[in-house]
């Protein structure tokens, strides 16, 4: 049987209740400022890695990076707290995320007890009205009562997955991107990164090109491959892996600012032409994106987050799409499709939506 991988982001503003989704689908694993869960499933030839974002909704980037990440989306929802400006937020990105590619969304409400079961209902019809005009509206909302629930979301997680494969084929014969999350050092072997293979494949002993902050591209091989502890030869789409890396490269240099690419494929670039479309929701400090103003924004493509700087261009209302000239403070990598991602401040969260927006490159 061949294995598939499952790729979910666990959201919310309830730390604990997003462990306990976790640890349904995997054991914990690695933790920075993402919390990894993995699970090798025998019986039904997936590995799960599941993945929540810590320190959310202080900090915005690792929950941005999380939604690049994965593409099966739970939300959860702690009914005693009930719609917060975080879950808004946080609706607002996976939404939007949906627009950069394909994904799936579960809203999983939990904490319901015979205190609070009456507002049961009505939440659930606040939550339906709230997604009704975005791409969210045909999400399933899962109850969470008791233990066994949370079986459930195992089932409906294998669902969403399925729906993906239908969609997305997964044996991908373009150029290959590997999206590094963790770098380290192991004795004997060297530089190790942890990423998921967001394109293509990556095979043992196959050269690939590093790629981030410097406008130069190093070459490195792939010295072995692992998924879940296991050698493997060849990893897909998809997969989760661990890659040694024969090379002259310092983890201690490596962030997710970094990819592994096909030879030749990527080039730097740092100031674009963009269509900047800005979420209704966010409030300018002056009511709208004047270009030239003085707010410092960032512009986030793939895991890679950088300054930008708004020069020229149209003034965008929320809720309007514009044509802009951005420019990155570091160089951004990207192939002959164009580049696109998210706009945000990163700025402590102050009861209101710090996600700007999307842009997606035009060519003259």
């Amino acid at each position: 049987m061949e294995e598939n991988s499952i790729l979910a982001g666990i959201f919310g503003d309830d730390f604990i209740e997003q462990k306990l989704i976790g640890q349904a689908l995997g054991s914990p694993g690695t933790k920075s400022d993402l919390l990894f869960f993995n699970r090798l499933d025998p019986q039904s030839g997936h590995v799960f890695t599941a993945i929540t974002p810590i320190d959310y909704p202080e900090k915005l980037k690792p929950f941005i990076q999380t939604l690049m990440l994965t593409n099966i989306h739970l939300l959860v929802i702690n009914l005693d707290q009930g719609l917060t400006p975080a879950i808004g937020e946080i609706l607002i990105g996976m939404d939007l995320a949906s627009k950069l590619h394909p994904t799936r969304s579960i809203i999983i409400i939990t904490k319901i007890n015979q205190k609070n079961e009456w507002k049961l209902e009505d939440t659930k019809k606040k939550i339906k009205n709230v997604i009704l005009n975005t791409s969210l509206r045909d999400s399933r909302i899962l109850e969470i009562t008791r233990k066994e629930d949370y079986d459930l979301i195992k089932s409906r997680v294998l669902k969403a997955s399925d729906d993906l494969k239908n969609q997305i084929p997964i044996n991908d014969n373009s150029h290959s991107k590997i999206l590094i999350d963790h770098a380290f050092s192991v004795k004997g072997i060297g530089t190790v990164i942890l990423g998921i293979v967001k394109n293509g494949q990556v095979h043992a002993n196959q050269m690939l090109e590093l790629v981030g902050n410097d406008n130069i591209p190093k070459k490195v091989i792939i010295r072995s491959i692992q998924k879940h502890d296991r050698e493997f030869k060849t990893a897909k789409k998809w997969d989760r892996v661990g890659l040694a890396l024969k090379g002259n490269v310092s983890p201690e240099k490596l962030n997710r600012d970094y990819m592994l690419v096909s030879p030749g494929t990527y080039k730097p670039i740092k100031r674009i032409k963009v269509k900047l479309a800005v979420n209704q929701y966010y409030k300018p400090k002056k009511g709208k994106i004047i270009p030239g103003d003085s707010v410092q924004y960032y512009g986030f493509v793939d895991l890679k987050n950088s300054p930008i700087k708004i020069i020229e261009g149209d003034e965008i209302l929320p809720g309007n799409t514009r044509v802009v000239d951005i420019e990155f403070e570091k160089f951004i990598f990207h192939d002959s499709i164009g580049l696109s991602g998210f706009v945000c401040e990163l700025n402590r969260f102050e009861n209101k939506s710090r996600i700007v927006g999307l842009f997606e490159q035009v060519f003259e």
